[in-house]
């Protein structure tokens, strides 16, 4: 088992895999164009020279990004790829400085497990402004969203006093 980062030529292979988890209404569907045109963004993982898992990381800025189409082979769950998936994409995190992951899944206990915690959708305002804010579900949605610090000297929070400055937290 490779994980690495996608090249244009496992835009296909993850395509079909996003495609399995759409079809069953687990991840939102990705076209294949959009796959190639946002490359940059995916892991895969290979086994066998066949990919048999992908992940995305999308940049919200410095502070935040979002694990986005996580998705392995139905046929080879459970050993360890989705795991793998995310611990390569919080190392990528990691690389370009982004303080804060998130996700917003209907398998929170997964990215419990793997060290995140659950937090109120509606905190993740970038979340709702790109994505939940036109989505057809969003009224009857059952989505958990989970957030790790990858960085936590960058977490800033606000001072407790008449002043509207920030600072770091140790």
């Amino acid at each position: 088992m490779r994980v690495r980062c996608a090249s244009i030529a496992d835009a296909p292979a993850i395509y079909a895999l996003i495609a399995q988890y759409a079809e069953k209404g687990l991840l939102l569907p990705r076209a294949e164009d959009e796959i190639r045109r946002n490359i940059s963004h995916f892991q895969v993982c290979k086994m066998n020279r066949r990919v048999v898992g992908c992940v995305a990381l999308e940049n919200y800025g410095s502070e935040l990004a979002e694990i986005r189409s996580l998705a392995v082979d139905p046929e080879i769950c459970g050993q360890g790829i989705g795991a793998s998936l995310l611990g390569f994409a919080l190392d990528e995190a990691r690389r370009c400085d982004i303080a804060r992951v998130f996700a917003v899944t209907h398998a929170p206990e997964f990215f419990v497990r793997q060290g995140f915690s659950a937090t109120a959708r509606q905190s993740l305002t970038e979340k709702i402004d790109r994505d939940c804010r036109h989505c057809a579900k969003r009224r009857t949605c059952r989505l958990v969203a989970v957030v790790a610090t990858v960085i936590p000297e960058r977490i800033t929070l606000p001072i407790l006093s008449d002043s509207p400055e920030s600072v770091l937290v140790p």
